[in-house]
């Protein structure tokens, strides 16, 4: 398997950023390669939960990414995921982002606000990050530089929580146990017209989490992601291929999807999660700053025959930021 995606990755590196030249070229290769090292992980689950939906805002993930395609506006974006659907006290995680473009005095810039919740059996982890992005010009294209800072929390409830037994196991708390941890991230994000690339760190500061009477440390998470968007024969219909991996250096899981856009109202696409999962996304447009969306993913590991698939809903909004200065209002009849 791991084969198999080096052979991928080596033939992006190749042929896949073809509009790309100079710098733009350099920066290509450097994620490209990046995505070579991380795949000599073997093919496991993560701490983190990997979205289906991420590409439509990469400032969850990577806060380099934060204001790079926002001029003149904030995006929002939930998503809830709910995996191993029908399992008793199966994970289920929510997000939100919001993210647009500034301008800190002469500095193009991107500010980020990003609340997450992770609630799996008897542990729930919310926490939330603030990010903020510079925004510099390379060669043709334009390369983010992020960083991000915020609070990590873990609630552990052992309420009902009885060993198979039935017996009394020490290890097991009596008590609500709750930790709170300093949480930061980095991160580097490049695009090109259709080409965009990414390369973060998340949990830079390896936040503590409760786990019984003692405290566990949350492993730093790399994520490395591209996509591009074609235009097909017919203008109405673009395909756009994203590829993430998103690895602790220990394991890594590899995400690929194609998505077809449809006069970019409408997309549906597919979604492959090697040893994991493959699926199905769909959406469309509601209103001309509002689109919906939904992701199924079917599991094809052992879980498969214990519980249901992977859901995923997201909903965005985009609205604009105007601040005019200087501007006044004047009653005299003089200034009509």
């Amino acid at each position: 398997m791991r084969l198999h995606i080096k052979k991928i990755l080596v033939y992006f590196a190749e042929h896949f950023p073809s509009e790309c030249s100079g710098l733009s070229a350099c920066f290509c290769k450097f994620f490209l390669t990046a995505s070579l090292i991380v795949s000599l992980s073997s093919l496991k689950a993560q701490q983190d939960v990997m979205f289906v939906q991420t590409f439509f805002n990469q400032a969850f993930v990577n806060p380099g990414a934060a204001g790079h395609d926002t001029a003149g506006y904030f995006n929002v974006i939930a998503l809830n995921r709910t995996q191993i659907a029908g399992f008793d006290g199966a994970p289920v995680t929510t997000m939100v982002n919001v993210n647009g473009s500034l301008k800190i005095g002469n500095a193009p810039s991107g500010v980020s606000l990003t609340l997450y919740n992770d609630k799996g059996g008897f542990l729930t982890s919310p926490s939330f990050n603030l990010g903020y992005a510079y925004q510099l010009k390379v060669g043709k294209g334009s390369l983010g530089i992020g960083l991000s800072a915020g609070m990590f929390f873990s609630i552990l409830e052992p309420a009902g929580w009885l060993p198979p037994d039935g017996g009394n196991d020490p290890a097991i708390p009596t008590s609500k146990g709750t930790k709170q941890s300093f949480d930061a991230g980095v991160g580097l994000f490049y695009s090109y017209r259709r080409f965009y690339a990414g390369l973060s760190c998340m949990h830079l500061t390896c936040p503590a989490f409760m786990l019984g009477d003692a405290a566990s440390k949350l492993k730093r998470t790399f994520y490395v992601n591209a996509g591009h968007s074609f235009t097909m024969p017919n203008p109405d219909i673009e395909l756009r291929p994203t590829a993430t991996v998103l690895t602790d250096l220990a394991t890594a899981n590899y995400d690929v999807s194609a998505t077809v856009f449809f006069k970019n109202k409408y997309w549906v696409g597919a979604d492959c999660r090697f040893g994991s999962s493959f699926g199905f996304l769909a959406g469309m447009n509601l209103l001309p700053n509002m689109r919906i969306g939904y992701s199924y993913g079917y599991n094809i590991s052992e879980l498969s025959k214990f519980a249901g698939g992977n859901h995923e809903v997201m909903l965005t909004y985009r609205f604009s930021v105007q601040i005019e200065r200087g501007k006044q209002k004047y009653k005299s009849i003089r200034y009509l």
